[in-house]
């Protein structure tokens, strides 16, 4: 099993983070992945990778970070930084980067403007072109808007454009929840996978059972040549532990959820992801 999305460099991990990792292997975890949403964090999750053998780091800035004109105005340099960054062969992606247009209640008070998506275009650009230069894959952010599925369609526009199609390079969506329709057209792109998390464990709403916003039915379109799995620790706990810390132990319960949706064995769904894991971020085995 692998676990190509956590945070475990998140204080919560602070007074047990070598236990959490060892429950991880015990169950069978072979590879974690550690995502940095800044430069600051993602020095953090490279210290994590160089320490720990079976721990590779992805290196990036979250698209919260552009929120405003400030974020953008430090772009160059963290850009800058990440590229150094990005030479260390414990570093295997750059991301998390992408899209956020979900607007958080409390924490986000500002309007979703069109400039405001530009901003996080233009950084989502930048370091596009930066895992290019590295030869690294990336791992994409994208959260719509309540009620649509405009980030996806941005970012499905952004990766059809004809300068990345050419390019061989792979992205993947972390803890995808696209609807069907819109899986449908990424389908299209043979370079982007999909990754899942917890989510897929909770229980779907009836009026939702079947639609094409029901995210089981999105797992169930896509092939396994084309799916990871993740946790998105300490986030996004699965159904048995909803509510508590997420840690990539619990992964397991997403893969039996995929294969269950498949209707494959554990087993081969495993293996799928493994090659898949083989295919994307191949420096691994080097």
């Amino acid at each position: 099993m692998q676990d190509i999305h956590t945070h475990l460099y998140w204080k919560s991990y602070d007074v047990d983070r070598d236990d959490v990792i060892l429950r991880a292997r015990e169950v069978g975890v072979k590879e974690m992945f550690v995502i940095g949403c800044t430069v600051e964090e993602s020095r953090q999750s490279l210290s994590l990778a160089e320490k720990y053998s079976d721990m590779y780091a992805s290196i990036g800035i979250h698209p919260q970070e552009f929120f405003d004109a400030s974020g953008i105005s430090s772009l160059e340099l963290w850009i800058e930084e990440l590229g150094v960054l990005a030479k260390n062969k414990k570093v295997i992606a750059v991301g998390e980067c992408g899209l956020e247009y979900y607007k958080h209640p409390v924490s986000d008070i500002a309007p979703l403007t069109e400039e405001r998506k530009q901003w996080q275009k233009k950084a989502l650009l930048a370091q596009i072109a930066l895992a290019q230069e590295a030869g690294l894959p990336l791992i994409l952010h994208c959260r719509p808007s309540v009620g649509t599925q405009d980030a996806y369609e941005d970012m499905f526009d952004i990766f059809s454009d004809s300068k990345l199609k050419t390019q061989n390079s792979k992205s993947v969506l972390h803890c995808y929840m696209g609807d069907t329709e819109v899986t449908r057209k990424f389908l299209t792109l043979p370079n982007i996978y999909f990754s899942f998390t917890g989510n897929i464990t909770y229980p779907v709403k009836k009026a939702v059972i079947g639609t094409k916003d029901d995210l089981t039915e999105t797992v169930k379109i896509i092939p396994l040549n084309r799916i990871f799995t993740e946790t998105d620790c300490p986030f996004l706990a699965p159904q048995s532990k909803r509510g508590e810390r997420n840690e990539p132990g619990y992964v397991r319960e997403v893969l039996e959820c995929i294969a269950k949706l498949h209707h494959q064995e554990i087993s081969v769904v495993e293996r799928a992801i493994e090659e898949n894991v083989k295919k994307v971020f191949p420096t691994i085995l080097s």
